[in-house]
């Protein structure tokens, strides 16, 4: 049984690598537009999001870290490879880079959840991943920074959004489009396969969690899309806020516990204040 999940999840990377490079070249009618775009976002996030449950399932600790270290080291090897001019070879290479890109981001992540040992820390761990993701992106932490100095015109900035995020731009022309599969941060992938693999280890409501996961990460790319937001919003509290719903009841402190988490919780907004305070002034 866990060989056939183990294949299927491989079958599920190969189709998401397949959509990332065929999709696009599908012509749309503009009239089925905002049907396509959201049966391929709905498609595409509970794809990514399967993908991402799964991963901790099929795959033990240990071998997710060998396979993921493997992987990068393939990935870093595409890059000493000249991309060939016709276009066909271009669309499937960007396919086959960001298939191996999302590949070591779910099995890196999976793999170091043995750092938790307790359930107990899943919670402080989730709520610890929510408030730096919020601060990176939108309180000028490093991606909020990044993105900044990128939309300046900077290579170097340029390049790493590229290349930390999954993505396929919506092209119109007069009488048709093409999309692809939604954008979605590789740090949320790898974030959302370690707190997956944790579900499974403690034997947690994963159902649920996996359902809600979808919903929210639908909303919040939509949400993505209003106009006052400058460069998306942070995707963790989507994930996070789904993983811990249904396993509230699961979590269960003593009183200096809770204590110890308060105080820990204002320490961290203290020391990410500083930092904000820090960054703002550079």
């Amino acid at each position: 049984m866990e060989k056939r999940r183990l294949l299927i999840w491989i079958a599920g990377l190969f189709l998401w690598g397949l959509l990332r490079g065929l999709l696009p070249l599908v012509p749309i009618p503009l009239s089925l537009l905002p049907i396509a775009w959201m049966l391929t976002l709905i498609g595409g996030i509970a794809l990514l999001m399967w993908l991402a449950f799964e991963t901790g399932k099929v795959i033990p600790s240990k071998w997710a870290g060998i396979f993921g270290l493997t992987v990068v080291g393939l990935r870093v090897g595409l890059t000493f490879f000249s991309v060939p001019q016709n276009f066909a070879w271009q669309i499937a290479f960007g396919a086959i880079a960001d298939t191996l890109t999302l590949t070591s981001a779910l099995l890196l992540g999976s793999a170091i959840s043995v750092l938790v040992r307790h359930a107990n820390l899943l919670l402080p761990v989730a709520i610890v991943l929510t408030v730096v993701d919020i601060w990176t992106v939108w309180l000028g932490g490093f991606v909020s920074q990044i993105f900044q100095k990128a939309q300046e015109g900077a290579p170097v900035a340029q390049k790493v959004v590229e290349a930390a995020t999954v993505k396929m731009p919506t092209v119109a022309t007069a009488h048709h489009a093409r999309i692809g599969i939604p954008v979605i941060g590789i740090g949320d992938l790898f974030f959302a396969a370690f707190l997956f693999a944790l579900l499974w280890r403690f034997k947690l409501n994963t159902r649920h969690a996996f359902i809600l996961s979808i919903v929210f990460v639908v909303i919040g790319l939509l949400l993505a899309q209003l106009p006052f937001i400058p460069f998306g919003i942070p995707g963790l509290p989507f994930i996070a806020l789904a993983i811990l719903l249904p396993n509230l009841r699961a979590f269960q402190y003593t009183p200096e516990e809770k204590k110890a988490l308060l105080i820990g919780g204002v320490f961290l907004i203290a020391v990410l204040a500083v930092f904000s305070l820090m960054v703002s002034r550079m």
